[in-house]
């Protein structure tokens, strides 16, 4: 994942968004913080022109799934609108009335008009600057609201821009509607409310644009897949996903309780889904074990090869002119095997042959 200082500005991008209450103390506990930070989410996006995909608000974090498009020219009326959605009719009545009352005075308020303007386009298409609108506004909320000071969030946010592939864009969306089942927050795919799934389900526009954008690279020719389709689909992804995270879940807690770990219980890895853990881990420590003893075969056969030769070339130096007769008995080599040395150590200069069966070393 990228930090707050080296983020991809790239457009056309897929970005997968996430952080996390400081402490990770429980500040979204109230179903009303999160009513209003999803909120505060939509409008935010609305406003810098990103494109939500999916989202899901957890008690102390939150995961965004965003597409960065091209920027497209934004002209004073739609900066109003933007700016409407996010400050209220009030705020946008006030900076069109501030607009309005320069472009009355001389060309110096005129360029400032301009200016006013210039700043809050800069402020879109920029997934830094969303996330910090985001944040801002809800720290300031809950501050104001519940009498807290200082910020609320643990550092940066963490901002990873998926391949451009329909697996990786799929699957990511699918983790990330996978979290409230993986936190026991619900027993449905579509039961949690802060998840766009849920939102999808329950005919949400924005929902539904953002699960149509993700599947549409499954289509041909453009074509627009049926919103059951899509949910079936989906559905089986996030089956599938669920069934490898409780195979990784029951493995560690396995490995855990074998190092004299105390593990609790856990909702999604009952006890068949423990026995298929421990089989597995099994099968990979004996296969681990046979590549290993393998390995060190092949090394100590590299080793004996080696030693050989070095008899070999010590027996023709003390004895030059030995045949192969008497070096099979002094060595006890089969003959074949040691024809087969002598000829690879005749090839590489070590030895040479005087007569029919006799042998001296050359080095």
């Amino acid at each position: 994942m990228s930090n707050s200082s080296n983020r991809s500005k790239e457009y056309e991008t897929v970005h997968h968004i996430t952080s996390r209450i400081a402490h990770k103390v429980r500040f979204l506990q109230e179903e009303a913080e999160r009513n209003d930070l999803v909120e505060m989410i939509r409008r935010a996006a609305d406003f810098t022109g990103i494109k939500l995909l999916g989202w899901c608000v957890m008690i102390n974090h939150f995961h965004i799934l965003a597409f960065l498009p091209t920027p497209t020219e934004v002209d004073e009326k739609e900066i109003l609108r933007r700016y409407g959605v996010l400050k209220g009719a009030k705020g946008a009545a006030a900076l069109e009335g501030q607009l309005a009352k320069l472009r009355l005075g001389d060309e110096a308020d005129c360029k400032e008009a301009e200016r006013l303007l210039e700043v809050q386009r800069k402020r879109m298409y920029n997934i830094g600057e969303f996330v910090k609108i985001v944040k801002q506004w809800f720290t300031e909320e809950y501050n104001r609201r519940n009498g807290h000071t200082g910020t609320l969030w643990e550092g940066a946010y963490h901002d990873r821009v998926v391949a451009n592939r329909h697996k990786d864009i799929v699957e990511c969306l699918g983790y990330i509607h996978l979290n409230p089942i993986r936190a026991a927050a619900c027993a449905t795919f579509d039961g949690y409310a802060w998840s766009s799934y849920s939102a999808f389900k329950r005919g949400d526009d924005v929902a539904i644009d953002g699960m149509r954008f993700v599947y549409s690279q499954i289509t041909e020719e453009g074509r627009e897949l049926p919103l059951c389709e899509i949910a079936v689909m989906h559905e089986d992804l996030l089956y599938n996903l669920l069934e490898k995270w409780k195979l990784r879940r029951a493995e560690e807690i396995v490995l855990n309780r074998a190092a004299g770990y105390e593990m609790p219980d856990d909702p999604l890895t009952n006890e068949a889904i423990l026995n298929q853990a421990r089989v597995h881990l099994e099968e990979v420590r004996r296969a681990s074990m046979d590549l290993r003893a393998q390995r060190e075969g092949e090394k100590s056969a590299r080793l004996r090869r080696g030693s050989l030769m070095d008899e070999i070339r010590n027996l023709l130096t003390l004895r030059p002119g030995i045949d192969t007769i008497a070096m099979e008995q002094e060595l006890g080599v089969p003959r074949p095997s040691l024809y087969r040395y002598l000829r690879k150590m005749r090839a590489l200069g070590i030895v040479c042959q005087r007569e029919r069966g006799q042998w001296e070393s050359i080095k």
